[in-house]
């Protein structure tokens, strides 16, 4: 559970904010320094104007002496003092990993989604599936550009590399950028070989690569620390078969229900902790945003009605039902693991329907062709 009052101390990352005028290099050394996945931009007075996101600097593969002004995104500020559930709902909406905070006036850090992580004082329930990326791993002599596009392209906080199978290390963004950006490079007469950023990203992923820190088993239960600091997620075999991150964990974490404006209703949330709750929240959300997209949806509701205790789990029964302007739809389950048996209800309840409206779409296909051939 969330605690009513997390401690707020270890939330901010004191740091000033960089000018517009200085450098992609000179950011990237302040990301890998503090390891924030952004820094605040200002202008010459000092003016608010958003953030360079380590994510984005990836995704531009800019030169070391770009100005930040090229790379800098629009971002709310944070008010200081704030609470962390306000301030991951603000990540989820945005999409951006981390924050600028002002206090009196005057930026004063930034907030980021692995210490809002701490800040919440989670005790995970739930496997790891569930809030997994699943990915495959790097090979050691993949190239750094190969690193780079699935770090910056999903939002990843470390990947993996593996050897016939077997993980062997990570690549954590901080460390790539860095490696990028500051690491220096040795000139020979002729003058920079294909450009400074070309001839790092065409290094294999080996040179950059730290062993791995943290694991934890597909049915594991994750420690909070392995939530927040990133860990790869193995099969039984020690397979690779996904990462934890700490950024698209709030992105999953907190769907904006509010924003959906669908006809939702799910009973049974209270008995559930906060991570448990939100996720069954936004599978929820994602299912009856694709009915909507192709039916008139009236009601969408979730049922869960707890059962039997062995110990410290809980069975859970578990009904989906859907209804539409024409006709309506249902699914149950049950199980142990209360996400689970809601994920598999959601899944078989959105088949029903979409078996049903692909049946309806081919009588609609086979009429049109029957009074093409008789002419009609």
């Amino acid at each position: 559970m969330v605690e009513s009052t997390p401690p707020l101390d270890n939330l901010l990352v004191r740091l000033e904010p960089l000018t517009h005028a200085r450098t992609v290099s000179l950011a990237a050394e302040k990301m890998w320094q503090n390891e924030i996945p952004v820094v605040a931009v200002v202008d010459d007075e000092k003016k608010y104007l958003g953030v360079v996101s380590i994510f984005t600097l990836l995704r531009s593969r800019a030169h070391g002496e770009t100005k930040l002004k090229n790379l800098v995104e629009k971002a709310p500020l944070v008010q200081w003092p704030s609470d962390p559930v306000s301030i991951a709902r603000i990540f989820a909406r945005t999409g951006l990993p981390g924050l600028a905070v002002i206090e009196k006036g005057s930026i004063i850090g930034v907030v980021h989604a692995r210490r809002v992580i701490y800040a919440l004082k989670l005790a995970p329930k739930v496997p790891a599936r569930h809030i997994m990326y699943p990915i495959e791993p790097l090979k050691p002599d993949d190239s750094v550009e190969k690193a780079r596009k699935l770090i910056a392209e999903i939002g990843l906080r470390l990947v993996p590399v593996a050897h016939d199978g077997r993980l062997v290390g990570a690549v954590r963004v901080y460390d790539l950028v860095n490696f990028i950006y500051n690491t220096p490079l040795r000139r020979d007469k002729l003058g920079e070989v294909k450009g400074e950023v070309e001839y790092f990203l065409d290094q294999p992923v080996h040179k950059i690569m730290m062993s791995p820190q943290r694991t934890v088993n597909v049915d594991g239960i994750p420690t909070i620390e392995d939530i927040a600091e990133g860990a790869i997620v193995l099969d039984p075999k020690q397979n690779v078969v996904g990462v934890i991150s700490p950024y698209l964990f709030i992105r999953r974490l907190l769907p904006e229900v509010e924003e959906a404006k669908l006809p939702i209703r799910i009973e049974g949330l209270d008995e559930l902790d906060f991570i448990e709750r939100n996720l069954v929240t936004r599978k929820t959300v994602d299912i009856a945003k694709s009915v909507a997209a192709r039916a008139n949806l009236l009601e969408f509701s979730v049922v869960l009605k707890p059962r039997e205790k062995a110990g410290e789990r809980r069975r859970y029964d578990v009904r989906v039902s859907i209804k539409l302007d024409k006709g309506s739809y249902s699914a149950s389950t049950s199980g142990w693991d209360v996400v689970q048996a809601v994920f598999e209800s959601l899944e078989l309840a959105y088949k029903n329907f979409a078996k049903t409206k692909e049946k309806k779409r081919e009588r609609v296909i086979d009429l049109a062709r029957l009074r093409k051939r008789i002419g009609f």
